[in-house]
């Protein structure tokens, strides 16, 4: 029987870009993804999110952020945070007897909201 019964969690993520622009097409990407019931901007460098712990966990959803491209906020405080995140989420998930090895992280489809340029929006800027 798990302590904690919060199962939905609401979490922020902060990037790098202090432009709007990277939090809204973020916002977009994530809100497409099972799982998370709810995506917003909050400022122009961060989503909040709300999301199922028992189908995802923020280290999934920030590596699949990582993977296509968006650079996530690489502060001591942002570091110490997530890793504290990550060690509760994954001891929630082990009392909750979800296995760890086949959770997935999700897959997000960035060229499906692009200009159809095949490169990683963070090399498009270079000719």
């Amino acid at each position: 029987m798990p302590i904690c019964k919060d199962i939905i969690k609401h979490r922020v993520i902060r990037f790098k870009d202090k432009s709007g622009d990277t939090a809204a097409r973020a916002r977009v990407l994530l809100s497409a993804v099972q799982g998370i019931s709810k995506a917003r901007q909050s400022r122009p460098n961060q989503v909040s999110i709300h999301y199922d712990i028992r189908e995802l966990n923020l280290q999934m959803i920030e590596q699949a952020l990582a993977d296509v491209g968006f650079e996530l906020d690489d502060s001591v405080f942002c570091k110490v945070k997530r890793g504290l995140i990550a060690y509760c989420e994954d001891t929630l998930r082990e009392s909750l007897n979800i296995n760890q090895q086949e959770s997935t992280a999700p897959k997000l489809n960035e060229t499906a909201h692009s200009t159809g340029d095949p490169r990683p929006y963070n090399w498009r800027n270079y000719t």
